[in-house]
């Protein structure tokens, strides 16, 4: 599996613009949690996103676990999935009961 795909360079520089712009979407919830931390309450909000986003990330993995040169999927929607699972359970820690026990 190589980093740079020997195809064409074009196709490695527009995969690594996908990546960076991924990698902030993946960090657009900070300000979220910041304030669910803060508040030490989830205030309403829904998990529904992050577990979406979580499993799309997970089957983006499982696709580029089949195709060649995935490098940069793969590296981008392991990081997806890292950082959903820990808003996950970080919405988990401040849920109220009811809610955690809904999701």
């Amino acid at each position: 599996m190589a980093l740079i795909s020997t195809h064409s360079p074009w196709l490695f520089v527009f995969g690594l613009l996908g990546n960076i712009s991924s990698f902030v979407v993946f960090l657009a919830p900070i300000p979220t949690f910041y304030r669910i931390w803060k508040k030490k309450s989830t205030e309403g909000f829904h998990s529904i996103p992050y577990l979406i986003a979580l499993f799309s990330a997970m089957l983006w993995i499982s696709y580029a676990l089949l195709k060649a040169d995935a490098f940069l999927l793969i590296t981008i929607n392991a990081f997806g999935c890292f950082i959903e699972t820990i808003y996950i359970v970080f919405y988990i820690t401040y849920a109220p009961r009811k809610a955690r026990v809904k999701k």
